[in-house]
């Protein structure tokens, strides 16, 4: 559904068409996540709280409507000794630890070994993957015990989902469980605001919580203090603020990084994280993005916000 029908509701309580400023924020995160390389923007509006929200729906909406069975077909193949597996028997989804992905003893066919529930070596075929086999948890640890896992979301049941997405798209993501987007932000205050927007897609009302997940089934993760800097390349790392996005823009270089800043904060910060941006920018020898923006922009007949900064640039470190 083209963007341009999409409506959310005001505060007189009416759907109504969303705004400029909204429909940029949105068509702006589709152009970073299309680019193949780890570009970076920096953009400065008005409220980076409100901005946000939207940039990361347009980044999931993204990612609902674009997966890959090539890319969780190279989840599965990567699978480590240790890593955790969510496995269907019967209606149960049950937790296992890989111990190696290989073949079906006297057989060519791939297969993810684990030990079952009375200890035993089991191998699940790759032609059981896509429907039985979750990826459960990207850390590798020593191998555990089997253990059921009560309240497992499946998203093919989900009605709001499935009035946007198509139930293949939905099995995709399910089953390979692993963000593609992460956010930097106050949690508390991220997370208590965002029940008040509410859009329309399709003609059907959704609380834009109602899509975000963060739970046994993650198609975002915000990113805490101590987070590991080891993300997959092709994550998009979203920073809520000049303070957070000084902390920890040195940490994920390889990834591509949104920095959305609110043109209300302490001076000092944003300058230097301005000085911090033009540094690396000469010093590394940056490519600029801006004019590929605007092109993208206007060909999406889409309009800059009015008083909206933004600068794109791809560093060559």
């Amino acid at each position: 559904m083209p963007l341009n029908n999409w409506k959310y509701r005001n505060l007189k309580n009416d759907f109504v068409y969303l705004e400029n400023w909204m429909n940029f924020s949105i068509e702006l995160a589709n152009y970073v996540k299309q680019a193949n390389q780890p570009i970076k923007l920096y953009i400065s509006v008005p409220s980076n709280l409100m901005f946000s929200y939207f940039f990361v729906f347009g980044a999931i909406d993204y990612d609902f409507r674009n997966p890959s069975k090539e890319t969780l077909l190279g989840k599965y193949l990567s699978l480590k000794k240790g890593q955790r597996i969510l496995y269907k028997t019967g209606e149960e989804w049950v937790a296992h630890s890989v111990i190696e992905v290989s073949k079906i003893p006297n057989a060519e066919m791939k297969a993810i070994v684990v030990k079952d529930r009375l200890n035993c070596i089991n191998y699940i075929p790759e032609t059981r993957w896509y429907d039985y086999v979750r990826i459960y948890d990207n850390e590798v640890t020593k191998v555990k015990n089997t253990r059921r896992v009560n309240n497992v979301e499946n998203l093919t049941d989900n009605i709001t989902l499935k009035s946007v997405y198509s139930e293949y798209n939905l099995n995709l993501l399910m089953m390979q469980n692993t963000p593609k987007t992460y956010l930097y932000a106050n949690k508390k205050e991220w997370t208590d605001n965002i029940s008040v927007i509410e859009i329309k897609i399709n003609e059907e009302p959704i609380q834009l919580d109602k899509l975000l997940f963060d739970g046994t089934f993650k198609n975002f993760s915000f990113i805490q203090q101590n987070h590991s800097s080891l993300l997959p390349y092709e994550s998009t790392i979203i920073f809520v603020g000049s303070s957070r996005s000084l902390r920890k823009m040195d940490q994920f270089k390889q990834q591509k990084c949104i920095y959305i800043i609110d043109q209300h904060e302490s001076n000092e910060k944003i300058e230097e994280l301005q000085l911090n941006i033009e540094q690396e920018f000469l010093l590394d020898k940056g490519q600029s993005y801006n004019k590929d923006i605007l092109e993208y922009m206007d060909n999406n007949q889409i309009t800059i916000p009015k008083g909206v900064e933004i600068f794109a640039w791809l560093s060559k470190s």
